[in-house]
């Protein structure tokens, strides 16, 4: 009888690489965002430009940690946070936008650098999130690049929202 292997999954081809174009993006769209629109809130019950901001660099540990932690111990289960909570709890709203941006990218890189250290099948391993489910570390590392791009469409509405308005 044949021995099976596992299947290793295939890592994302755009995930380093995009990992950092997200921050970079964020940064650039921030830099385009009138100073009088920075603390409105993008949609109703959505966080204002510079939340989003602090809330990215906030996040990005929390992220890396339940990584590390999907690493370390595989099956163990991921505890949620409430985003809105911590966003009051942290003081996302008086926060410097230009040091978070700067602390996100730095962050950010920081991920990535421990994400080029993981084997093949360390991609594999999974952690249970208690309210999404069973997630690969595959899983979780892509989902950086959809949160980034979530709040990258986000703040490109407040961009093209104001140049509308200039019509």
């Amino acid at each position: 009888m044949p021995t099976l292997v596992p299947t290793v999954k295939a890592m994302n081809p755009y995930l380093m690489p995009g990992l950092l174009a997200g921050p970079r993006g964020i940064r650039a769209l921030m830099s385009e965002i009138h100073s009088s629109k920075i603390d409105l809130p993008t949609h109703d019950g959505r966080f204002t430009p510079r939340e989003v901001v602090a809330h990215l660099a906030d996040w990005e540990p929390i992220l890396r940690a339940r990584m590390q932690q999907t690493k370390d111990q595989p099956g163990s289960t991921i505890v949620p946070y409430d985003e809105g909570q911590r966003a009051l709890d942290m003081d996302y709203a008086q926060k410097d936008w230009r040091v978070e941006i700067d602390r996100y990218i730095a962050l950010r890189a920081e991920t990535k650098k421990w994400l080029e250290t993981l084997t093949a099948e360390d991609w594999n391993l999974t952690a249970v999130h208690a309210e999404r489910g069973p997630q690969s570390l595959a899983d979780q590392a892509n989902l950086l690049l959809g949160h980034d791009l979530y709040h990258i469409e986000q703040l490109a509405d407040v961009i093209e929202r104001e140049i509308v308005g200039t019509w």
